[in-house]
């Protein structure tokens, strides 16, 4: 649901990019640009031979233009890891039927054990920033600290100095010296350093067409995938957790607001069900910091907080700030509802009604100290999109998701390391700290399933203007421990019946004057393909990565019922038909909660799995796969879409359409597998089930 900033049709600013800005405490006088030459190193008296990664290919085409001056600086320091080739290959191992090690699921603390930084080093990196005047957080799993302190005593603890760059109309902040910590710290590579914004998000609200009210109630979307039929067998989530990564805020959960959109959500449809939103705030564990009384001592409880109330977009402080035309700066003021949010915690909590959802969201005001008037800088404060790391972090220390679902994605040709047109610059590739595939690797081998949607500019997800128009796919949902979820118009009558065939979402269903998009799907330029679509990945990608996985209604045309601003002080409550993957993805989420409930009630199913939840199923793939391959559980568990296609048009706005892919019979790189049914899949699942 998320657009890119060239079509405004759905692929996402990826993880964690947009992270520090440029404040000073008092006036300051504009800097001409210069060439970008980097000034000389600051002193570096630790004795460090080598640079660490963190992004240095995003400042390609950029213009250094003056000394940054902030009061204050956070990023996060991913330490060595003892042994990160073995935690990618116990995900695959643990999720592989046919392995010994199969649905032995691994705790946080075991993942640190196995897998993480050594407590020795991670503990000498934390002590070392504390004693620098810097806080940090702390996990469980040991691949991480998130730090926060005075620039000048990161800059210090860092070996590097930061300065404020010029490119595409933006000043922001980036280290201006490669940045070189003390050796001895065993620093792998630093993220959210550089703060340059590279894309922007805007919700397609457009009326589904044969819609009773503007968007498909969940009670049309329960009956045509036969969520109905799951439910009638006594499954509707119970027992089960489903935790979506944050993009913003919401209402649910929030005691300070009078009116959750969840709870009203419900109420106009008619949803009952035990299930509850809980929002899981990400400020735990952070240091004491220096408690001597010294310098250090006011950023001892900085960094990431309870994110502000929820307030009306049309609110002074918004208005303020020129939303939404610009991006909000000071959420205190103006922190209106982020409708993909809203959207994906609707439609998990009515699809799978009984199951608990988990809103990871993870806000962070202290970047900047006083007045951040820095030419031509905003001030730093992010929530939601902007800090998913911290949230997806965070899942996996707590591992109380059962599921998880992630409505965003960036390229992948950007995303891999190496690429001046970075959208996440080393969150995988050779050379790169890899850090994506670790998070991931890490949730799975804690048994917990991944979705993501597959990207809403069909077969190219590549958004900046030297790559468009070429075969792009999206990450994460092209890792290997992820379930990519495409997308599908859906023809639906009031009652929920199919008025017609289900096809794959693309031009061939747009309404003319409407803004185009297509079910993201192609072929990984870097991830070869897991051993359960080697064979479909051998024919159509030559042995890579295929995507999507599945696919559920996404279509614009075909929207989903979303409630916003619910909650009387907002405004008054607004309802919109929504499009795009990520309207798939927690569809899928939702159904894949009522297999696992189904797991959990069957003792031979929960007998196979390990440790204080063994009905989970780890990554949905190999199951999903195996359905394939078998006609007779295929045929009674899937829809197979045989027409439609994911071509968009040409960036030129010559009316023609690049090239894209074709639904057909079987896989293909439209819908993937094809729409699934969640009665049947429960009962090919355990069926399946070792």
């Amino acid at each position: 649901m998320i657009a890119s900033v060239r079509r405004g049709t759905c692929v996402a600013a990826l993880l964690a990019v947009i992270a520090l800005a440029a404040c000073s405490g008092g006036n300051s006088t504009p800097v001409a640009p210069v060439a970008a030459v980097l000034p000389s190193s600051p002193n570096q008296s630790f004795g460090s031979t080598s640079a660490v990664p963190y992004g240095a290919e995003m400042l390609a085409g950029a213009t250094y233009v003056a000394r940054a001056k902030m009061q204050s600086v956070g990023l996060d320091v991913l330490l060595t890891m003892r042994d990160r080739p073995g935690l990618l290959q116990y995900a695959k191992d643990a999720n592989d039927p046919r392995n010994g090690l199969y649905r032995h699921w691994l705790t946080p603390q075991e993942l640190a054990d196995r897998f993480g930084a050594s407590q020795s080093d991670y503990t000498a990196a934390a002590k070392y920033f504390a004693r620098n005047g810097i806080a940090y957080k702390a996990y469980a799993q040991r691949q991480i600290l998130r730090i926060v302190g005075p620039q000048a005593n990161v800059e210090r603890a860092l070996g590097t100095q930061f300065g404020l760059y010029r490119k595409n109309g933006q000043t922001f902040v980036a280290p201006a010296v490669a940045p070189r910590p003390p050796a001895s710290l065993r620093i792998a590579a630093l993220g959210n350093a550089i703060g340059y914004r590279t894309t922007s998000r805007r919700f397609l609200t457009l009326r589904a067409s044969t819609a009773f009210i503007e968007g498909f109630a969940p009670q049309q979307l329960a009956n045509v995938f036969d969520y109905t039929g799951a439910y009638g067998a006594g499954y509707k989530g119970d027992g089960i957790t489903i935790g979506v990564i944050g993009t913003g805020p919401i209402t649910d959960g929030d005691p300070r607001i009078a009116g959750g959109d969840v709870a009203e959500y419900r109420t106009m449809f008619g949803v009952t069900g035990t299930g509850t939103v809980v929002q899981d705030v990400d400020t735990m564990s952070y240091s004491p910091g220096n408690t001597t009384g010294g310098p250090g001592d006011e950023y001892s409880q900085t960094g990431l907080a309870t994110p502000p109330p929820v307030t009306s977009p049309s609110s002074p402080g918004c208005a303020a700030q020129n939303y939404p035309t610009d991006p909000v700066s000071d959420y205190t003021t103006c922190n209106p509802e982020d409708i993909e949010a809203q959207l994906d915690t609707e439609q998990t909590a009515a699809l799978a009604p009984d199951a608990t959802v988990n809103f990871y969201i993870a806000y962070n005001p202290d970047e900047c100290y006083g007045p951040c008037s820095a030419p031509g800088v905003s001030p730093s404060q992010q929530l939601g999109l902007v800090e998913s790391d911290d949230e997806t972090q965070q899942a996996i220390n707590d591992n109380k998701s059962d599921v998880i679902t992630m409505s965003f994605g960036g390229d992948e040709a950007s995303s891999e390391g190496g690429s001046q047109y970075s959208i996440a610059p080393g969150y995988f590739g050779p050379g790169t700290n890899n850090f994506g595939p670790v998070e991931f690797a890490s949730l799975v081998s804690e048994g917990i399933a991944v979705f993501a949607s597959s990207g809403d500019n069909g077969a190219e997800a590549c958004s900046e203007s030297a790559l468009e128009d070429q075969p792009c796919v999206t990450y994460p949902a092209t890792d290997p421990s992820v379930v990519s979820v495409g997308g599908v118009n859906t023809p639906l009558d009031d009652s929920g019946r199919l008025l017609g065939p289900i096809t794959g979402w693309g031009t061939q269903t747009q309404i003319p004057g409407q803004q185009a998009g297509a079910s993201g799907g192609g072929c990984s330029i870097y991830f070869s393909a897991p051993s359960f679509e080697t064979s479909i990945a051998a024919t159509l990608c030559g042995g890579m990565r295929t995507q999507p996985d599945v696919a559920l209604d996404a279509d614009t045309n075909t929207g989903a019922a979303v409630v916003v601003d619910a909650a009387p002080s907002l405004g008054g409550r607004q309802i919109y038909a929504v499009g795009g993957t990520s309207v798939a993805t927690p569809e899928m989420a939702a159904m894949w909660a009522l297999v696992l409930q189904a797991c959990k009630q069957s003792a031979s199913c929960s007998a196979h799995g390990s440790g204080s939840k063994p009905y989970r199923l780890g990554n949905p793939n190999p199951y999903l796969y195996e359905i394939y391959a078998n006609a007779t559980q295929y045929t009674a568990s899937f829809y197979d879409v045989l027409f439609g296609n994911n071509a968009v048009p040409n960036s030129s706005g010559n009316g023609n359409l690049d090239p894209g892919y074709v639904a057909g019979k079987g896989y293909d790189l439209v819908t993937g597998i094809g729409v699934p049914f969640a009665r049947s899949l429960i009962a090919s699942v355990l069926a399946d089930v070792p």
